[in-house]
């Protein structure tokens, strides 16, 4: 063994060993001797190389080979197929009408979904309509802030018991053509420095929805200096009647419209008294004797009617009615009788109706005292006249609220100013001073019915 390591007599052992290998028979083994390859590593020379493949290993490794083939193939048409499936689902024109096979639900949806990406987008046409309804919501809101801080600027200021100063002029403020009259025709009756009381009403007019308390304060003491130049009982700072200070600035703005006309007329211009246009009726009184039959006729302009109350109460129209009806009169005739009767009517009709309730009156020791019997405020009026009949809206109302008559506190409830002559949303704002808030012709009606005092009735438009 030493000698074999060493390299000596290796010839001879080689030589034997490959004797004894001729006489061994054919080996199932998987390595052959090759004796003729002296290039060949020792091991491969003592040992042999392996053989080539039996026919039993070469049929199994055809058979991987074809498994693999079958594979790649079935991957490469499995990946032709999702390369075709792909194909189908970019958006191209539409084909020939041939037969497509059934699609699983997977694979429809596999080509719906990229065809909603990259197909042009449909019109929500819900998109616009929701987003025209949230706008048309928040317009909404945007209003009715807007106008809640719209209705606290409408309010008058008191400082010293005006009150009946504030209340009456709300309820002229509430006559919209009234007020428009008057703006129209400044380049006329600014002609006249004495027509103050014309020219602070503008100006308290044009100020009406404005913020600013102290400018309309110098506005209010500025209209009341006005009215009481011709009218001092109103100059003190004492608590006063809404009516009698109502009927004196009607007569006041009245009083320059002969004098203004005769000027205008010499100016090549017209000028037409807002009084006397919206407000200013004729009332016809006719007398008859009850013993000769004999009677005179006289008619009497009026700015408003003075109405009594019934004894517990009673409607407008009753009251309307009462005011109307004859009545006895002590009249001596020619023919030396003593007994007439006397009764009234409307020879015209005014724009505006403004009746007087009567709730002040003196007791028989002259005491002065309040009425508080109820009065049914009916919102609409039917008026005659001598010309034609009309009907008429109750579009204000001045309050006194009070138990006594020397003591109280007026309030005025009108209509919305933003309101045609078809209010069909009934929106009404009751004015207290500086505190306006929102109620309804509904309310008023409901709740003055023991504290009206008076009553503005607008005619309605002839169909």
């Amino acid at each position: 063994m030493f000698r074999l390591c060493c390299g000596k007599y290796s010839t001879a052992v080689v030589e034997l060993v490959a004797e004894k290998i001729r006489n061994v028979p054919a080996p199932s083994a998987p390595f052959v001797i090759q004796d003729n390859d002296n290039t060949a590593p020792l091991r491969y020379r003592l040992f042999g190389r392996p053989l080539t493949k039996t026919k039993k290993e070469g049929k199994d490794q055809e058979e991987d080979k074809e498994n693999v083939t079958t594979k790649k193939s079935k991957k490469a048409k499995k990946s032709r197929r999702w390369r075709c499936c792909k194909n189908r689902c970019r958006v191209s024109p539409a084909p020939q009408e041939e037969e497509t096979p059934e699609k699983s639900q997977d694979e429809v949806v596999a080509v719906k979904r990229p065809m909603e990406k990259e197909e042009k987008p449909v019109k929500d046409e819900r998109i616009p309509q929701a987003l025209s309804i949230k706008m048309e919501e928040l317009n909404v809101t945007t209003q009715k802030k807007l106008r809640s801080e719209h209705i606290k600027c409408l309010g008058f200021p008191n400082p010293a018991q005006i009150c009946y100063i504030n209340s009456s002029l709300q309820s002229l403020l509430t006559l919209e053509d009234f007020v428009t009259a008057i703006s129209h025709q400044e380049q006329v009756w600014s002609l006249i420095p004495e027509a103050a009381v014309l020219r602070t009403f503008k100006n308290i007019s044009e100020h009406h929805f404005s913020g600013d308390a102290q400018e309309k304060l110098r506005l209010l003491a500025a209209f009341k200096r006005a009215v009481a130049l011709w009218a001092p009982e109103f100059g003190d700072h004492q608590q006063k009647d809404a009516h009698e200070f109502l009927t004196a600035v009607l007569e006041q703005m009245r009083y320059w419209g002969p004098q203004l006309q005769v000027l205008t007329a010499g100016m090549g211009m017209a000028y037409s008294c807002p009084v006397e246009d919206h407000l200013m009726f004729k009332i016809q009184n006719t007398r008859t004797c009850k013993s000769c039959g004999a009677g005179s006729t006289r008619e009497e302009d009026f700015t408003n009617l003075s109405l009594d109350l019934p004894p517990g109460g009673g409607t407008v129209e009753k009251m309307l009615e009462n005011y109307l009806m004859e009545t006895e009169l002590e009249y001596r005739c020619e023919c030396g009788a003593t007994k007439s009767g006397q009764r009234s009517s409307f020879a015209t009709l005014p724009r505006v109706l403004v009746l007087h309730l009567k709730r002040f009156r003196y007791t028989p020791t002259f005491q002065l005292e309040k009425i508080h019997d109820p009065v049914d405020l009916q919102r609409e009026l039917v008026v005659s006249s001598g010309q034609a009949g009309a009907c008429y809206s109750l579009i204000s109302t001045i309050n006194h609220i009070g138990t006594t008559a020397r003591s109280g506190h007026y309030i005025c409830d009108g209509v919305d100013p933003d309101v045609g002559p078809v209010d069909l949303t009934d929106r009404w704002f009751t004015y207290n001073d500086t505190v306006v808030t929102q109620t309804s012709g509904v309310n008023v009606c409901n709740q003055r019915q023991r504290s009206s005092y008076i009553l503005f009735y607008r005619r309605q438009p002839e169909d």
